[in-house]
């Protein structure tokens, strides 16, 4: 029996004990152990001679096996003893031993003790215990882990010296948050609690790889970038990258001389001994002055109708100013947007300037696609000449389409002619006999119509000179017709002279051939001249005058 023993308040305490007595190769059944604290009895196989105090809180070991053990439960300070045993053998002896023993109760348990490897790899697993000193086999205090994992069945208790040790195990894999965490093991005693640790040391391979650079750097200014991220052990090794995956360089850190808008994104792969990771593309952020500036508004608009217009521009930072401009320079407001009012033909173009703090930029002028109806010009009239030609002009937007109509209205003509310039759109009729006196010009679009009626001067000029035209056709057909009966008569007088000598039509055979070869060309003349090609071929007689060949060429183009 030891001298004395250590126990956990409120938990239980064993003594340990056994005894020996000279048996003499008898046998005895009837053993009565007692325990003693000083005169008061603790323990008895009679429990009603137990003082009040100890009454249901201890129990002895197995006496027919000479153990003498005592349990105390519910330890208190005030069981400090000492204690001492008493044997009682039935037909045998009476002996109390003199050893006594002490106990010393502890308030609070020993700290649980912690294991675990050293080092740690992120997604491997690995086993942690935890040993809990106890001075009670039979009453285990509950044991729980701060990581989740596979726990294990509490070992067999160990001697410790006066106390008894278990010992506890989690089998779990650690993750790269675990790394400088606490591993823990807590240990309830009936209402105390007592926390062991141990810090974990977790290898892994880069994670949260970035490009750290300035929020901002100016176009043309040259910039530092660093590979930054979270491993352990740290990067030891670094690439760069180009957005087309070309290698730039191999260093932690990486410069770019002379950015612009359009330097592209740029990212890192970081490297330890555990593995590597990589980062995003890094856009630089380049701050420029705003360029393709324009202004933006609906593609068209009715005449005396509002439109707003707004100032676009692509600039870094955005554009936080704005002006707009007349033509004529006149600046209009100062606004993102700009509306006006009751819009015409005749507004003129405007531009805009975005600014923002590198720097600004303006527009072009822009011109308002403004839709009206047609407006036929005052300008607009009849001339004749050799042709009788009307003109048309019309303004509109769209461009109008125009047809004429003479005095009945029933028969519309098209247009010889259209010039297009801008808005102006001039429509051509030209005619010569048989042109009305009158003629209306209507043009029409998708918002409207107008028409005007114009005189067509009627010229005699024209028909004097058809009537020219025609008598000189009858002069040339006379004279064809006189030559070809002058022609008749030549070709019979040698025919009659060789039936009187044949001899002198041999001999001069060849003066007759270039006779006739002279007067082919009157043949000629009369050949080319038939009655139904008289209009086509003016080889007869002299041609006509030009200007009446060119009535006859217009001709072709009147639509009467």
């Amino acid at each position: 029996m030891p001298e004395s023993v250590v126990g956990l308040s409120v938990s239980c305490l064993l003594i340990p004990c056994t005894f020996s007595y000279p048996a003499n190769g008898k046998t005895y059944t009837e053993f009565t152990g007692i325990w003693y604290k000083g005169s008061s009895i603790v323990y008895h196989t009679d429990t009603s001679k137990i003082i009040d105090s100890f009454k249901g809180r201890t129990l002895i070991g197995d006496l027919r096996q000479n153990d003498c053990s005592l349990k105390i439960s519910s330890l208190s300070s005030s069981d400090a003893g000492p204690f001492e045993f008493r044997i009682e053998i039935k037909y045998f002896d009476n002996y109390s031993y003199g050893e006594k023993v002490s106990i010393t109760v502890k308030e609070t348990p020993e700290n649980p003790t912690v294991s675990v490897e050293e080092e740690v790899t992120s997604v491997k697993q690995v086993t942690a215990t935890c040993a809990v000193s106890h001075s009670c086999p039979s009453d285990l205090p509950r044991v729980s882990w701060s990581h989740d994992g596979s726990h294990s069945s509490p070992s067999q208790p160990q001697n410790h010296g006066q106390w008894k040790l278990t010992s506890y195990s989690l089998t779990f894999t650690p993750s790269r948050e675990d790394n400088n965490k606490r591993l823990s093991c807590s240990a309830e005693f009936k209402g105390k609690t007592v926390t062991g640790y141990k810090t974990l040391k977790v290898k892994y391979p880069p994670y949260n790889v970035n490009v750290l650079t300035k929020s901002s750097v100016k176009e043309n200014d040259s910039v530092e970038l660093t590979c930054s991220s979270n491993s352990n052990p740290p990067a030891n090794s670094y690439q760069w990258f180009s957005s087309n995956g070309k290698r730039l360089a191999e260093n932690p850190t990486y410069k770019l001389e002379k950015v612009s808008r359009h330097t592209e994104a740029i990212s890192c792969t970081a490297i330890n001994t555990e593995g590597k990771n990589s980062s995003g593309p890094q856009k630089i952020n380049v701050l420029y002055p705003p360029y393709n500036v324009n202004v933006v508004t609906k593609s068209s608009v009715k005449e005396n109708d509002s439109v707003e217009l707004t100032c676009s521009s692509n600039s870094n930072p955005p554009a936080n100013s704005y002006q707009w401009f007349s033509s004529n320079g006149k600046r209009l407001a100062e606004n993102p947007t700009y509306k006006l009012e009751k819009v015409s033909r005749h507004t003129e173009a405007i531009s805009c300037t975005a600014i923002n703090t590198e720097g600004k930029n303006s527009s072009g002028p822009q011109k308002l696609n403004i839709l009206y109806p047609p407006e036929i010009k005052s300008e607009s009239s009849c001339q004749s000449k050799i042709l009788t030609a009307c003109v048309c002009i019309v303004d509109s937007n769209p461009p109008s389409e125009v047809k004429w109509f003479g005095p009945d209205s029933l028969k519309a003509f098209s247009s010889t002619s259209i010039k297009q310039n801008e808005s102006l759109t001039i429509f051509t009729l030209q005619g010569w006999l048989g042109f009305p006196e009158t003629i209306q010009c209507f043009a029409n679009n998708s918002l409207g119509s107008s028409s005007i009626t114009l005189e067509a001067p009627q010229n005699g000029i024209i028909y004097i000179a058809v009537a020219s035209a025609v008598a000189v056709v009858l002069v040339c057909i006379g004279v064809c017709v006189v030559r070809r009966r002058c022609r008749n008569r030549a070709a019979q007088q040698p025919v009659m002279k060789n039936e009187q000598t044949q001899m002198k039509t041999t001999q001069n055979k060849s003066d007759f051939e270039n006779s006739k070869e002279e007067e082919g060309s009157d043949g000629d003349i009369y050949t080319n001249c038939p009655d139904s090609h008289v209009y086509d071929n003016w080889g007869c007689d002299k041609r006509p005058l030009s200007s009446d060949r060119a009535l006859e060429d217009e001709a072709v183009y009147a639509n009467m």
